[in-house]
């Protein structure tokens, strides 16, 4: 009898064990929007104790928030090579606009049910402050919708807008206002754009995807004539001339400039709107619209197109597009009252590697360095992707005579498409709070270190740090004899 007790207490051990190792690795609360918003507000109340020692009460009166969708580190890397080089340069020492903002962090990109993330979830970590199921929009892991910071802005009584090279619909501007379990569901996001909020609050929109909203669409709705009734005074523009030709301060603005996905830089008509043209015009037309300042959310989103189809010059051109958005943006704000953040969603398997020399075009391959074989490789590389460079006996061949700017990057392994990659993305921010971005942060932190500088939502604000620091200063000068002790915001 006791040696089958005694078994019995093993058992009961290791099956407890067991479970409590299983609960290491998969928390069921993970699955809750209250656990990614409690974990946040958490991680914000350690930065503010950690940084407490750092002063700068200025509020965030503009939240400019800039995503590089695809922007893995390495591509940071080799755009900043190429603008150099287009510029008669080495490249290596070259900058990009990013570089001159005051902070640098890491995000660390995973879903609730993903390693390496999609834009979907990604979207709605860094826009609601929620991490979500792969694919999901706007939504907990258990379904619960979950609110996004352009809706605590505008509540805030600031004006809204988002901006992409997209469609308007694609995941990453649709996690600023949709709710969809799948992100398929395009229809349904452009519904929801235009008739709940905060999308129909929007006072810019600006991308592409015009089919989603009338000629795709099953269920007899134009939502651009929609739009057009909600805003009789507002301009709906379908290129850069109208664009510039709608005047600030007329109404909401709604710029649709192809049917699909906005054209590639290197490919698109002249009359179609750079990203750094539709940044312009937002934060003119934003900053006209509200005297208490706005959140606009600006996505360069062809970055991970050129890398989805391992076209290094795609992505990196597309980037340096990105670039010149953050500098117009950087340009027309004031550092005092505008929080600006760049970022990426998650990152992709490009590589630079090899021991090529100094001033090496980043496109091209370096002879010098060659493989087991003696064949010359590629600077930039994927690790899933369509081509090769194989000869017709499947031996890796000299990829050079092929490599062009819009032409495949080499890849590792066959693939019918290039795949993301799971490792941290960079941060970059400037302006008020700005120190808050430093360090390694979850993606889902991102909306509540906004929030905090800019006194929205219900977590904690550098407002109420001002309002307790007022206080104990009233306080003390009603009692001068009392020593005031002040407390550290979030504590």
């Amino acid at each position: 009898m006791r040696n089958y007790i005694l078994l019995g207490l093993i058992i009961h051990l290791w099956l407890l064990r067991l479970l409590c190792s299983a609960a290491e690795f998969d928390t069921p609360d993970e699955r809750t929007a209250s656990y990614w918003m409690k974990q946040a507000q958490q991680q914000l109340a350690e930065r503010l104790a950690r940084t407490r020692h750092l002063t700068d009460n200025r509020v965030a009166k503009n939240i400019v928030f800039l995503l590089g969708d695809g922007l893995s580190i390495t591509t940071v890397t080799a755009a900043r090579i190429l603008k150099g080089q287009r510029m008669g340069h080495s490249g290596e020492e070259s900058r990009l606009a990013v570089e001159n903002f005051t902070y640098a962090g890491l995000s660390k990109t995973y879903c609730t049910d993903s390693q390496t993330a999609d834009s979907a979830c990604t979207a709605t970590a860094y826009m609601s402050g929620v991490k979500t199921n792969m694919g999901a929009i706007g939504q907990s892991a258990s379904g619960e919708h979950v609110e996004p910071i352009t809706l605590w802005a505008q509540r805030a009584g600031k004006a809204t807008g988002i901006v992409t090279t997209t469609r308007l619909t694609h995941a990453s501007p649709a996690g600023a206002y949709a709710h969809v379990p799948r992100r398929s569901q395009e229809l349904d996001i452009a519904r929801q754009l235009l008739e709940q909020e905060p999308g129909r609050q929007f006072h810019v929109i600006l991308g592409g995807g015009l089919g989603k909203f009338a000629s795709e669409r099953s269920d007899g709705r134009n939502l651009i004539q929609q739009w057009h009734d909600a805003h009789p005074g507002g301009c709906f523009v379908r290129s850069l001339s109208e664009l510039q030709a709608c005047r600030v301060g007329n109404g909401s603005v709604l710029g649709v400039f192809n049917d699909n996905h906005m054209a590639y830089h290197l490919a698109a008509p002249k009359d179609q709107p750079r990203l750094c043209d539709m940044t312009k015009a937002a934060i003119e037309h934003l900053s006209a619209a509200s005297p208490n300042g706005y959140y606009v959310f600006i996505e360069g989103g062809r970055i991970d197109h050129g890398h989805h189809e391992t076209r290094a010059g795609y992505a990196l051109d597309e980037t340096l597009e990105f670039d010149a958005a953050v500098e117009t943006a950087a340009r027309l704000t004031d550092e005092q009252d505008t929080l600006i953040v760049a970022t990426s969603d998650h990152s992709h398997t490009l590589s630079l590697a090899g021991y090529a020399k100094r001033g090496t075009s980043i496109l091209g391959q370096d002879d010098s360095n060659r493989d087991t074989n003696g064949v010359p490789y590629s600077i930039l590389n994927y690790a899933v992707g369509k081509w090769q460079s194989l000869n017709k006996a499947g031996k890796r061949e000299n990829p050079g005579p092929h490599l062009r700017e819009t032409s495949f990057t080499p890849s590792y392994i066959r693939g019918k498409t290039g795949v993301h990659a799971g490792e941290d993305v960079a941060v970059f921010a400037q302006g008020p709070q700005a120190h808050l971005f430093s360090g390694i942060m979850e993606q889902n932190l991102l909306p509540h270190l906004m929030s905090y500088a800019a006194c929205l939502g219900d977590g904690t604000t550098v407002c109420q740090k001002q309002r307790r620091e007022q206080l104990s200063l009233n306080a003390t000068a009603e009692n001068p004899n009392k020593t005031s002790k002040l407390v550290p915001a979030g504590a």
